[in-house]
């Protein structure tokens, strides 16, 4: 027993020595004080005579988190029940199917915690609005979502004090006419969030802001060392340090990392088989989330996915409700979008579009699955050596027409039958209303462009029509883009409502 509470001594005299640490000991503290009715001004003007340097902002953010926190602590600690998870229900999208889906997550059974969860929901329902960048004021707050200005007031002050929302003095468009009021939008360097894209060449990272935009990017080499998944994963662990250093984002304004790999990917972040970087079986969330240098929470997902999460991020909303996004790098990915939601299937492996046999037995699976016959492998003989896979396909892309060898030529040609094959079988299965075709790859698309579409028309059967076929916006990064458009989405998520 002495040498028990001897250890407890121990490690209770442990100093903590980062500034986060420092500064979240004294919260609770804080936070009695601000109730007690002291000036928050006061308090960031005591901590900086004591050798504290901060500012209101960053103590306003620290506390929102805090306070968040509780409230999430106190949720969990309630009794579990059975629960709905109709996000539809809060804009009024419900639907059958939402209403027979059952989660298992949990909810308060307690009466006295329905108060809370009522303020954190209509919270989160003021962020979602402003979630693509409008301009709103109060009173157009209250309108859209029927709540009163109090209750709006209420949300938009904790939004503020978390750093995610800022005063403007903007009109928001279509404002009603009469005395202008303040507005309110988005923060853009409230909040960051990083997307790291593993490929069997590089690592692509990215650290993107609360308006989506990308604040820095960079690519690493892992070509020589891919199959290696120690050396891979210490390498992904020290890339968010280095974007944040290189842009003096603050770390706690970091929400989180997703990692997009090229394979199968299970919900507890485990690599089931990436065959191009000739893993299988890979607990990668796991082995990321004990690394010391990878200080946020890790999520793992297939880059499809990523990249259909970024598409449905950044494209407005009627445009996002039906679609079939085609990832084309090494291989081939693909994310199916219905009804506006990412298709996951039983195991969250639906959308491996790239393993569709494309020959009439089983045993073409080795050489004919449309990945491996439309992937870049056969565009690399045509690429110079000193640039990288992207610029060379830029270049590529770009070459005078008249510069064409009958060689190139006969590629594309090949090229554009295998892509116009794969388009009419998955437009018969899915029915798509738009394709978005994104990775390096699909910078050469133009080059065949007129083909594909020509095929699809004359083979498709009499009463479908071929769907119009895009070009990301987001260029070669859209897996990377969308793996930290992953995290960044969670800051706009509902809580789950009970069914009763």
């Amino acid at each position: 027993m002495n040498a028990t509470r001897s250890l407890r001594s121990a490690i209770d005299d442990i100093e903590a020595h980062t500034k986060a640490a420092r500064l979240r000991s004294v919260l609770p503290e804080i936070e009695q004080r601000l109730a007690a009715g002291a000036r928050i001004a006061d308090v960031v003007r005591t901590l900086n005579e004591n050798g504290f340097a901060i500012t209101t902002a960053t103590l306003k953010s620290y506390l929102y988190r805090m306070r968040k926190a509780a409230r999430e602590a106190s949720i969990d600690s309630q009794p579990p029940r059975a629960v709905v998870e109709p996000e539809a229900l809060i804009d009024g999208l419900e639907t059958s199917q939402a209403r027979k889906r059952v989660s298992e997550r949990t909810l308060p059974e307690a009466a006295p915690t329905t108060p809370m969860l009522l303020r954190h929901i209509n919270t989160a329902r003021c962020l979602r609005q402003l979630r693509r960048g409008a301009t709103l004021s109060r009173a157009d707050l209250s309108r859209e979502l029927g709540l009163t200005r109090a209750t709006i007031g209420h949300a938009v002050k904790e939004l503020i004090e978390s750093g995610l929302v800022v005063e403007t003095s903007e009109r928001s468009e279509g404002a009603r006419p009469g005395r202008p009021g303040s507005g309110v939008r988005l923060n853009p360097q409230g909040a960051y969030t990083i997307g790291i894209d593993i490929s069997s060449l590089t690592l692509t990272a990215v650290l993107i802001d609360l308006g989506m935009r990308v604040a820095h990017r960079f690519s690493e080499s892992v070509e020589a060392h891919a199959d290696n998944v120690e050396r891979v994963v210490e390498q992904i662990a020290v890339l968010p340090a280095r974007l944040l250093t290189d842009t003096g984002v603050d770390p706690d304004r970091v929400q989180g990392v997703c990692v997009s790999v090229p394979g199968l990917v299970d919900h507890d972040g485990r690599v089931v088989v990436a065959p191009f970087l000739r893993w299988r079986d890979v607990p990668l969330q796991a082995m990321l989330s004990g690394c010391k240098a990878m200080q946020w929470p890790v999520t793992v997902c297939n880059d499809a996915v990523a990249f259909a999460t970024a598409e449905r991020t950044i494209a407005r909303e009627e445009d996002a409700r039906n679609m079939l996004l085609i990832l084309l790098t090494e291989g081939l990915g693909g994310a199916i979008v219905q009804r506006g939601q990412i298709v996951e299937g039983a195991r969250g492996y639906a959308g491996e579009l790239g393993h569709m046999v494309m020959g009439a037995t089983p045993a073409a699976i080795g050489t004919q699955t449309f990945e491996l016959l439309a992937g870049y492998e056969r565009f690399r003989p045509f690429l110079p050596k000193d640039l990288s896979l992207n610029d060379g396909l830029k270049w590529l892309a770009n070459i005078d027409n008249d510069a064409n060898t009958p060689e190139l030529e006969s590629t594309f040609d090949e090229w554009a039958n295998v892509l116009t094959t794969g388009f009419l079988n998955l437009v018969y299965l899915l029915d798509p209303e738009k394709i978005v075709l994104g990775g390096p790859l699909s910078a050469l698309f133009p080059r065949v462009e007129a083909k594909v579409k020509k095929l699809l028309a004359t083979h498709l059967l009499h009463g479908f029509s071929p769907p119009p076929i895009f070009i990301t916006r987001l260029g070669p990064d859209g897996a990377a883009i969308g793996a930290a458009s992953i995290v960044r989405n969670r800051l706009f998520s509902l809580p789950y409502l009970d069914r009763n």
